[in-house]
């Protein structure tokens, strides 16, 4: 069988080094969703698994759900709601789910809420969440995702809202596709940027959670997805620093 031509020799350097030399070329696809480095660099549109997130990127990367060390340094927690229309068995689910940025800017998925909701409970139960998750008051935003109830959602809390969640409220207003957009956010999952909490009774959504995360896309409802997706991509810029810091480190120790 003919080996698959890489764009890394095998034990480098680049293909093309008065192109891009090795370190750029291992930087490019540490940082381009996988969908695109397959197809324009590799020649290969499927990556290989298939999938959009994988579970390998998990093992040994999770965190203490009653972690007291976690909790009290958090830099900064942040909400994000993808919200459905009806609460009929078929319709899209509302989430809400709550991610924590530590000191070295890795975000933690806390906590998630699925549920079908009719309209009228919406903006409540945004609002019951917010404060839940702001006891200590290091909540940094709340994401609404800018879209029919949603619109409405963020219309109706910006009006009659308590005044300390406000200025937390955010219209979020996705340029691209749900898949697009998953793709995107899975390149700081790949690059360790992104945690999740080990299974335990504290985090009984965890399982649903980690389902339709790893069918993605092959899912009937991709909301939870969606959320997480949300969350990432409006926080990459930070993502994207803690990730170059670590990785300056590594390669300092290295040398």
């Amino acid at each position: 069988m003919q080996a698959r031509q890489l764009l890394l020799h095998k034990n480098g350097p680049a293909l093309w080094p008065e192109h891009k030399g090795e370190a750029q070329v291992r930087e490019l696809q540490a940082t381009t969703p996988a969908l695109i480095w397959e197809g324009t660099y590799q020649g290969t549109p499927t990556p290989p698994g298939g999938s959009v997130f994988k579970r390998e990127w998990w093992i040994g990367n999770r965190y203490d759900h009653d972690d007291e060390e976690l909790i009290n340094t958090v830099v900064g927690r942040w909400i994000s709601w993808d919200t459905g229309l009806k609460d009929k068995a078929s319709s899209d689910y509302t989430v809400g789910l709550v991610g924590e940025l530590w000191p070295d800017y890795r975000l933690a998925v806390r906590f998630v809420k699925r549920e079908r909701l009719e309209f009228p409970y919406l903006p409540d139960e945004i609002e019951t969440l917010a404060r839940r998750f702001n006891r200590d008051e290091k909540l940094r935003g709340v994401l609404i995702e800018d879209k029919v109830s949603g619109t409405s959602a963020y219309q109706t809390l910006m009006a009659s809202a308590n005044q300390w969640l406000k200025p937390l409220l955010v219209a979020f207003n996705p340029t691209v596709d749900k898949v697009t957009k998953a793709n995107q956010a899975a390149v700081w999952c790949r690059n360790d940027c992104v945690l999740l909490p080990q299974p335990s009774p504290e985090a009984l959504w965890l399982l649903d959670f980690e389902t339709e995360l790893f069918d993605f896309p092959n899912v009937a409802h991709d909301d939870q997805v969606d959320a997480m997706a949300q969350l990432i991509i409006w926080l990459e810029n930070l993502l994207a620093e803690g990730w170059r810091a670590r990785n300056s480190i590594s390669q300092e120790i290295g040398s």
